[in-house]
């Protein structure tokens, strides 16, 4: 009897190891294309006609500044959010909280962790404002971003998010080098405007605030 409780634990411990061999391999072979950073067509950089061509007409917008960059948020039918950057016209961020969008290899609302780094290769969670999250970075432009907020109870998806953002102070103050137009005010840059619109008032803006990229699920 010993013997084959012996026998069954050797093999239960067998399979578990090929398991974590296996899912380590499949980890190691995942990684990011370039569709992970694009939602409905739609890609950071683009401008307003390919982003309403593609979710149709905002249904809500505001003007908010992360992290020193005036950002023209738009909801979208869906619960989809894209932002543009006011001083260059083109998006920055897009928001996805839409429980039935699916990206590459069927990740989606729900999504495990070990899912998802077999999809995108394995990754140690972040801490940002309280919230977790999976971050990867765009082997093309590391100031873009593939961020996986997740439930910290199941372990699951609950949002995604691309962004050309900055996620700290550190990304931030290099960014100002990098790409100084992104965080230009009002009278340096003419206008962005979409058809629903002309101007921009930015006169009651708010001072820079720190950077607020977590609370997506709120």
């Amino acid at each position: 009897m010993k013997q084959k409780w012996f026998s069954a634990g050797v093999f239960g411990a067998l399979v578990f190891t090929l398991l974590l061999a296996w899912t380590g391999a499949a980890g190691a072979q995942a990684k990011l294309l370039e569709e992970d950073f694009v939602c409905n067509t739609v890609t950071l950089g683009d401008e307003d006609d390919k982003v309403i061509a593609a979710f149709g007409t905002p249904i809500y917008d505001r003007t908010v500044r992360i992290s020193g960059i005036l950002v023209k948020e738009c909801d979208f039918n869906g619960e989809f959010t894209v932002g543009f950057a006011v001083s260059t016209g083109k998006v920055v961020d897009i928001t996805i909280k839409n429980k039935k969008y699916e990206a590459r290899n069927g990740v989606r609302y729900g999504a495990t962790s070990a899912w998802i780094q077999q999809t995108y290769g394995v990754k140690k969670p972040r801490r940002i404002d309280g919230n977790k999250f999976y971050v990867y970075d765009n082997p093309k432009d590391r100031f873009q971003h593939l961020m996986l907020q997740m439930n910290t109870e199941d372990n699951s998806l609950m949002v995604m998010r691309i962004t050309a953002l900055p996620l700290d102070d550190v990304e931030r103050q290099e960014l100002m080098i990098r790409k100084p137009e992104l965080f230009r005010e009002k009278e340096q840059k003419s206008v962005w405007f979409i058809p629903s619109e002309k101007e921009i008032d930015m006169s009651a803006m708010p001072e820079d605030k720190p950077i607020r990229l977590g609370g997506l699920t709120e």
